[in-house]
């Protein structure tokens, strides 16, 4: 899609890397090289990754060069702000970057190339200069991406109150955005004044304190419209105006805006009504875009969520049209589909904001186009009616509807939405499920006071459909959303009302599906009638009010099926559980230190679709024996026997495990996490005896506030066992190079370590060692399949298996949930459970399950994830990005 009016900073799903070897400084002089083997982009271009310190309002200038390839700088900000820069000059191979950083922290850098697959050397040099206010950083000006747009004030402008004149301009913003604007002019002494949702005000006159030059640096306080007005601080005062703005900011003419003639009739600033057509002219003295473009503007009101279509014709023009709205909303249009596709005449399908108010935009394919066009906008046909009041369509209890999210909707804060509106009262209990085959769905219920539920994903994992089930608060409406996890999701989905858990359902026995308490034992039957998840298990679910750092214990039983819990989190986590301390039992236990204060929901359920019968369920607080350590902060150094295996000569050979292991250590070294001890064994070197002599070098140095880091991908097998060794008769084998070690004889080797330790095994019947997580506190594990089950090796993700890609990326940062550069146990287990399950949304991973005396049938590959019964506590941090060991 071209970009109209003013280009705004590149918003792209890219991975989040660290500093190769570096430590978090204010000053980077030094070269590297983009090659084969890199870490890679989404888009596929290689990048190398850095980390530099500043604090809030001090300037970071990066630049990046190269002979060899056209150079492309990325920097994010610890709150997640994104700035990037292609060319430092408007043509060339080098990149600039020059921003005032918003908030004090670790800032990001990545040195990737503008096109996929380029290589070669570069320079880097990145600086943190004075704080805004001394000369360093006057202005925001000096950034080669800064936008800049000139004026004039002129006499026929509109005036004030007070006779200055002005000229206006419109920015969407998000609460929490920092923006920096300065004015500046020769011929008159600038004002900048900013109005924006709620009432705010800013206002400028002296950018040093005296001088006629204005500049406004401030915070916004809530997402929405803004109105910025440049004017002068005498009345009757003209001349010429340069605006400049950060590069993350669009800014739009409304009125005045670049000539002083005006914009002719139904010209910038005009009030579009639906079915009120308005007549315009593209003229000499309009605002122009950097290509060269007149354009006029206008302001198009409507109720949230009202589909309405916006169509330019004109005779004298070949026609252009864009729509600007809150949330990064933006949609345009050369050619009027309906008219075949060709012709001059432009349209556009709009679906209103949250706010109501779009900004369009009119004007031509060819820059310097001049003359008279109509503008029309009317609702569109089919469009559902729009409630008088409200967010969007009535949602009603015991009714479903069916919709599709389309790139025309308007955009939240991650995806494009639809909302619903919801009418309840005080203590109503409510289950809203949103279902989606298309894109992993995302649902949030808003409501009067400030009330907000929101889920991800369904209470039993294994999906990405979501539910809400909760009691609405007070009489009122609310609002029901929905969304998608990521930004691009796109497609239909099926959205269903009714009662809630706050009454029994159908079917179900006394006390199910009703509320919880420590203490209580509940006798529960899952049968017919009875809610279900949306793979078809039957479900019971329970309330009750947490504290955070509570510790619980959940115990589930029944004679009639393979029983499962899961756990969802007033913000939206979720820890699950199928067999009681990793047995091969139908039992279920969940011990757990509660993250966050609030309404939690216990959900009863099965392992297999279609099981039911009677179950007991229990809550009590956590004994003696469950208890962990408490949470802590370790050292953030991470020692690392990091594993993998290939080219077996005794065995099959695999593709690229080996490269699994040597990616992780140097993805560990780039954010300087790892230990001098750590050790990297691949094919060859990979024998038994380098293995245990790795272990005893990192038990003899490593402290009890560091992470040992126990990863491996290979092949991995199953041998006969004494049944006092093993209940099933068989043990779990890694296969290294020369030989295996099974189960029991690891748990013997790393026995000494009194460490925090982290076992991540990417093989076959892997889920076979979480005995060694739950004969400890402080051990997690993650396994690629169950015990019984063997896995898949993942060529599309160019990685030997499926867990080790996720674990990469989760050790570039992306498992940090909360941006804090810290990656506790909780954010490990959900993002490799919840990141797997989206991989396999569209393609499960039908594998061989393999039985007592080698029977094999057909099953599918799931993660396991395994924190010892909450032996490693959910706020346990095991790594802190950027800190050298």
């Amino acid at each position: 899609m071209r970009q109209l009016l003013y280009r705004s900073t590149a918003i792209i799903a890219l991975s989040v890397g660290l500093a190769p070897a570096l430590h978090a400084q204010d000053r980077i002089d030094t070269s590297g090289r983009l090659q084969q083997g890199d870490q890679t982009l989404d888009s596929g271009e290689f990048y190398d990754s850095y980390v530099i310190e500043a604090r809030a309002g001090q300037q970071i200038e990066v630049r990046a060069s190269s002979g060899d390839f056209d150079t492309y700088v990325i920097m994010r900000a610890p709150g997640g702000e994104q700035f990037d820069n292609d060319d430092a000059e408007d043509q060339g191979t080098n990149s600039q970057l020059i921003q005032i950083a918003p908030e004090t922290g670790s800032y990001r850098i990545q040195v990737t190339s503008f096109d996929s697959g380029e290589t070669g050397s570069y320079a880097l040099r990145a600086n943190v200069g004075a704080p805004t206010g001394t000369a360093a950083s006057e202005r925001p000006s000096s950034s080669a991406s800064a936008q800049r747009h000139t004026g004039t004030l002129a006499q026929g402008d509109q005036r004030l109150d007070s006779g200055e004149f002005q000229d206006s301009y419109t920015i969407q913003g998000r609460a929490g955005q920092r923006v920096d604007i300065s004015l500046t002019s020769r011929d008159f002494d600038s004002y900048l004044m900013l109005r924006g949702p709620e009432g705010s005000t800013f206002d400028n006159d002296d950018a040093e304190g005296e001088g006629t030059n204005s500049r406004l640096a401030t915070t916004l306080p809530a997402n929405g419209t803004y109105r910025l007005v440049v004017t002068s601080y005498q009345s009757g005062e003209t001349g010429s105006y340069t605006l400049v703005s950060d590069e993350g900011l669009r800014i739009v003419a409304t009125s005045g805006g670049g000539g002083g003639s005006g914009f002719g009739a139904g010209g910038a600033g005009t009030e579009l009504v639906p079915d009120r057509p308005v007549n315009g002219q593209l003229a000499q003295g309009d605002p122009t875009l950097d290509s060269g473009e007149f354009f006029d503007t206008y302001t198009l009101q409507g109720e949230p969520g009202e589909q309405l279509v916006v169509e330019m014709q004109s005779t004298d023009v070949d026609t252009w049209l864009a729509a600007f709205g809150s949330g990064g909303y933006e949609v345009s249009n050369d050619d009027d589909a309906s008219g075949g596709g060709g012709g001059t005449n432009s349209r556009l399908d709009v679906t209103m904001p949250d706010t109501g108010m779009l900004t369009i935009a009119a004007t031509s394919y060819a820059g310097g186009e001049t003359g008279s066009y109509t503008l029309r906008a009317s609702p569109a046909r089919g469009a559902a009616p729009v409630a008088a009041s409200g967010p969007g369509r009535e949602l009603a209890l015991g009714s479903g509807i069916s919709g599709t999210l389309a790139s025309g909707d308007p955009r939240g804060d991650n995806s494009v939405t639809d909302s619903f509106q919801l009418r309840g009262s005080a203590g109503q209990p409510v289950r809203i499920a949103l279902a989606a085959d298309a894109f992993d769905p995302m649902l949030r219920l808003e409501g009067p006071g400030g009330f907000l539920v929101q889920n991800d994903d369904d209470p039993a994992g294994g999906t990405l459909n979501s539910v809400v089930d909760t009691v609405l608060p007070v009489d009122g409406t609310y609002r029901v959303v929905v969304a998608s996890y990521a930004a691009d999701g796109l497609g239909s989905y099926r959205l269903d009302a009714a009662a809630g858990s706050g009454e029994p359902g159908p079917g179900a026995a006394t006390g199910a599906a009703g509320n919880i308490a420590l203490g209580q034992n509940i006798s529960g039957t899952l049968a017919d009638g009875d809610q279900t998840i949306s793979s078809g298990e039957l479900m019971d679910v329970y309330s009750f009010s947490g504290e955070r750092g509570q510790r619980v214990t959940f115990d589930m039983s029944s004679p009639a099926f393979d029983t499962y819990l899961s756990l969802l989190f007033p913000g939206g986590g979720q820890e699950e559980n199928d067999d009681r301390a990793g047995g091969q039992g139908t039992d279920s236990r969940l011990v757990v230190t509660l993250p966050e204060t609030g309404t939690y929901q216990l959900v009863a359920t099965s392992y297999q679709p279609g099981e039911s019968g009677n179950y007991a369920i229990s809550m009590s607080e956590s004994g003696a024996a469950d208890i962990a350590a408490n949470p802590r902060h370790g050292s953030g150094r991470v020692f690392a026997l990091s594993v993998g295996v290939a080219d077996y000569e005794r065995i099959g050979s695999l593709n690229l495990t080996d490269q699994d292991a040597l990616k992780l250590t140097q993805t560990l070294a780039s954010t300087g996490m790892l230990a001098d001890q750590s050790v990297t064994l691949v094919n060859s070197d990979a024998t038994r005896e380098n293995f245990i002599a790795a272990v005893q070098q990192i038990a003899a140095s490593i402290g009890p506030d560091d992470l040992f880091l126990l990863f491996f991908s290979g092949h991995g097998g199953k041998q006969d066992a004494e049944s006092f060794m093993e209940q099933d008769g068989s043990s779990e084998t890694i296969e290294l190079f020369d030989a295996a070690i099974t189960d029991f004889e690891l748990s013997r080797m790393i026995e000494p370590i009194r460490a925090r330790t982290l076992l991540v095994l990417d093989s076959c019947f892997s889920g076979g060692f979480d005995d060694l997580i739950n004969s400890r506190v402080g051990r997690m594990g993650v396994f690629s399949s169950d015990s019984d089950l063997t896995s898949l090796v993942a060529d599309k993700f160019e990685a030997g298996g499926y867990i080790s890609h996720i674990l990469q990326q989760a050790m570039e940062g992306r498992a940090d949930a909360n941006a804090d550069m810290a990656i506790t146990a909780g954010e490990l287990s959900e993002y490799m459970r919840t990141t797997f399950y989206r991989i396999t949304l569209d393609e499960p991973l039908e594998t061989t399950v393999v039985g007592a005396g080698g029977a094999s049938s057909s099953g599918y590959q799931h993660i396991v994830v395994n924190r010892g019964g909450d032996g490693m506590a959910y706020e346990e941090v095991l790594v802190t990005l950027g800190n050298g060991g």
